[in-house]
């Protein structure tokens, strides 16, 4: 399953990644959520038991995590304007948005790749996205985020 191939389904790339001799045993833990039936819920035990969620629609695969509240943030505004400028090397593969959780504003990461991408495109993708959060979150989030 690492050659390019036909689109990732939801399954099949669920069972792919639970499959994967990238991952030792125990390392990952994938759910199909019961609140949203498209979304893979993806844990990565090795990273701080972070939760990646995984949408594969017709044309990509959408991979995010919630990072913590806007209003956490110690200046938000100040926070916004210093990622927008050293978003590149600060966000390998990943791209940072503000998103509505519950009523509440929340930063998350992202990023998007081909839904005909190789597994281990997919496992990179997981993985940089689940190391840049962590990264993130010690380095520049708010007190009690790091």
């Amino acid at each position: 399953m690492n050659a390019p191939q036909t689109a990732w389904t939801l399954q099949d790339l669920k069972s792919a990644l639970e499959q994967s001799a990238s991952f030792s045993d125990g390392e990952i833990t994938c759910t199909v959520s019961p609140d949203q039936p498209d979304v893979l819920e993806v844990q990565l035990h090795s990273a701080g038991e972070i939760t990646l969620y995984m949408n594969v629609g017709e044309t990509q695969i959408l991979t995010s995590t919630v990072l913590w509240p806007r209003d956490a943030q110690d200046d938000p505004a100040a926070f916004e304007a210093m990622m927008l400028r050293n978003h590149k090397k600060l966000l390998p593969l990943c791209a940072l948005s503000i998103d509505d959780v519950d009523g509440r504003e929340y930063y998350e990461l992202f990023g998007a790749m081909s839904v005909r991408s190789t597994l281990d495109s997919v496992e990179t993708e997981l993985r940089t996205i689940a190391n840049s959060a962590l990264e993130l979150a010690a380095d520049v989030g708010p007190k009690a985020a790091a």
